[in-house]
């Protein structure tokens, strides 16, 4: 009987061995490219998680900001002006009253929507608004109330520093209005100073700078007046009388 080398023997003995390891190493590496797949799919939704959470933070930021400005003008609209105001009657009552709100109201406005449409009417309120905005610093509020109506406030000014506020707007206005080619648009103007009145809440206060900016109104507008004093108490800047707002006096130019 013949006898087997040592040698085969002991390769035979491995050979279980090296097949079980190999088995094993095959499972290794299975489970590694398993890993790998996963951490890769992890990484893409990862990202797509990411996108998405910028995209819902864009939408949610651009909500919050139609949901306080006007579309058409870009301003702060009026419930966003009202919580401005309440905040800084909050600061007045807690250290005294300082500041001023006003209400303006475009004057022979209506014959701009009525000869040229709509469209020019925007154009008009859009540039008003700019120019609001250009005349006046960046620590004032400058809002759209609706339709042809503003509001403004100015948190550091006395009552003298209002009255030169509403000249420059009055005076600014109606140059802009002549060279948009919207002749006999001009501003009116009611100022509340603070310093003045008793109110609390935004409500009162737009309420009393809207009486002010009838009794503008009512002196002819393209001026201001103030809160508290007499029925008609119209500044009107030095200006020859604007000419009967017809639609004879607007040309047939688009504002620009």
């Amino acid at each position: 009987m013949a006898v087997q080398p040592c040698g085969g023997v002991k390769s035979a003995a491995r050979r279980p061995i090296i097949q079980a390891v190999s088995i094993v190493n095959v499972f290794l590496l299975i489970a590694l490219a398993a890993s790998l797949l996963a951490l890769l799919a992890l990484r893409r939704r990862a990202a797509r998680t990411r996108r998405d959470l910028r995209s819902l933070l864009a939408t949610t930021s651009e909500l919050r900001h139609l949901a306080d400005h006007d579309a058409l003008t870009g301003l702060p609209n009026r419930r966003r002006f009202e919580q401005d105001l309440a905040r800084h009657l909050a600061h007045v009552r807690r250290y005294g009253p300082e500041g001023a709100a006003l209400v303006l109201d475009l004057d022979c406005f209506k014959p701009v929507n009525d000869t040229f449409g709509h469209a020019a009417g925007d154009r008009l309120l859009a540039r008003v608004a700019s120019v609001l905005r250009e005349r006046l610093r960046a620590t004032d509020v400058v809002a759209r109330l609706g339709g042809d109506e503003f509001a403004v406030l100015l948190p550091r000014v006395d009552r003298a520093g209002a009255a030169a506020v509403a000249r420059s707007l009055v005076e600014t206005v109606r140059a802009e209005a002549l060279t948009a080619d919207a002749r006999g648009v001009t501003i009116s103007i009611g100022v509340i100073a603070f310093a003045d009145c008793e109110a609390t809440v935004p409500a009162s206060v737009l309420a009393a700078a809207d009486l002010a900016m009838y009794d503008a109104k009512a002196a002819g507008g393209d001026g201001w007046a103030f809160y508290a004093e007499a029925r008609v108490t119209a500044s009107a800047a030095p200006a020859p009388a604007p000419a009967p707002a017809t639609a004879r006096h607007l040309p047939a130019v688009a504002v620009t």
